[in-house]
């Protein structure tokens, strides 16, 4: 194969099938492997074929472990339909996948919206003898609540809860759980190493990061009382809440015009823990100015920084859209001047002077705007097309159109609006 492309040949997925096959075939199929890895380092990429012909060989030559381990690099390279088909070539050879194998996959399905193949693929696992994992059942529960069907969800988490789990304190975590992980959830999990230990396996009930997940999927679907209810019942065994659980309820009560009951979690966050973060802070500040409650909210804002909480630019931003909202242009723009804004910030300050009719400010904005090579959403081009609609306005845009056409043609991007110009 060296040969070939050295002097110059391009490879075909035909010529390494070849290779690959006869490799195999004579038993060599550490060879085999390492040719697959080159493939998928170049522009050549392996098929499902030659996928196939490697976990056949390493089947053949009794290398159960590895073609189990090839497996799980398929799927955790995205490439979920070959992985779908491999593995009922590993069950109609006989190979029985253990509890990581299964979860993995129907932690890819879900990742890929088929909940529903991913449950048949979960019943089929119970079925074979294999008991779930919490990467299973979370995975499969996130994927309900990701779709709102809060009663299949509520389903495999009572499934968790009367059958238990399989528990390891190890390192492997769903593609649902790793999205809690970010914000400092923690959970332990089935990992691959001890996933074919055996016989050290705990069964437990659902920990935190399930409650919490099914808890944000009500909240999600703004059934509040449901969410409610299930937070209610994690306590009542015991389980402390953590800054997620509370982050997903305040979030939902707000977005349901809850705001006092909102407060009334964030006070006793405050009071029995586990301490307020910045993401918390942010919720709380964009319920409470969405359902009009601008004077707690700005003493809120104010809280922050006496509790030596760093604002951040989400902060910042929610702040300064309700500022301009509610005609504080002058000390918005102080607030301004002190960030480093991003194209939302933007955004929202030039919006605000338009509304309160600061079009010289706002022509200032729209220019740094495109200075600093910030993009122009619909808004700015929706305000840049009423301003030069407007009687006397034209002189005071004709330089910034200027500016605005030739940068955004040069990306190929032109907008009606601008070709309307």
């Amino acid at each position: 194969m060296n040969k070939i492309t050295e002097n110059g040949y391009a490879t075909h997925v035909v010529t390494y099938l070849t290779m690959v096959d006869g490799l195999c075939k004579t038993g060599n199929v550490d060879q085999a492997i390492k040719l697959l890895k080159d493939m998928e380092k170049g522009n050549c990429k392996p098929n499902i074929v030659i996928y196939n012909a490697i976990i056949e060989g390493l089947c053949k030559d009794k290398q159960i472990p590895k073609a189990q381990n090839l497996f799980e690099e398929i799927i955790e390279k995205g490439q979920w339909e070959e992985a779908t088909k491999l593995f009922s070539e590993m069950i109609g050879r006989g190979i029985s996948p253990d509890v990581h194998t299964y979860s993995i996959l129907t932690d890819a399905m879900c990742k890929e919206d088929m909940v529903k193949k991913a449950h048949e693929l979960f019943d089929l696992m119970i079925e074979r003898g294999v008991e779930p994992n919490t990467i299973a059942y979370n995975a499969l529960m996130d994927g309900y609540c990701s779709c709102c069907q809060m009663d299949e969800a509520t389903k495999v988490f009572h499934s968790m809860m009367v059958r238990g789990c399989c528990w390891e304190n190890c390192g492997g975590k769903s593609h649902a759980e790793a999205q809690y992980d970010q914000q400092e959830l923690e959970e332990p999990i089935l990992s691959k190493e001890n996933s074919n230990k055996g016989n050290k396996n705990t069964t437990q009930e659902p920990s935190v990061i399930s409650y919490s997940m099914l808890i944000n999927g009500y909240c999600k679907a703004k059934k509040l009382d449901e969410g409610m209810q299930i937070f209610e019942d994690m306590r009542s065994k015991g389980l402390t809440p953590n800054a997620i659980t509370y982050n997903s309820l305040i979030d939902g009560l707000c977005k349901v015009r809850r705001v006092a009951a909102a407060q009334e979690l964030f006070m006793e966050i405050q009071a029995r823990g586990p301490s307020t973060d910045v993401y918390t802070y942010n919720i709380l500040l964009d319920g409470q100015f969405t359902n009009g409650s601008y004077e707690e909210a700005m003493r809120l804002f104010e809280k922050m920084d006496n509790v030596g909480l760093e604002a951040n630019i989400v902060t910042y931003n929610t702040v300064i859209n309700h500022m301009c909202k509610s005609n504080n242009v002058d000390e918005v723009k102080k607030l301004f001047d002190s960030l480093t804004p991003d194209n939302i910030t933007y955004n929202a300050m030039v919006r605000g002077f338009f509304q309160n009719n600061e079009i010289d400010k706002t022509v200032q904005l729209l220019n740094d705007m495109v200075d600093r090579d910030f993009s122009l959403n619909a808004t700015n081009t929706s305000i840049v097309e009423d301003l030069l609609a407007a009687d006397g306005l034209e002189g005071k845009f004709i330089g910034l159109v200027d500016k605005i056409l030739p940068k955004r043609q040069s990306k190929g991007i032109v907008t009606t609006v601008e070709l309307d110009v």
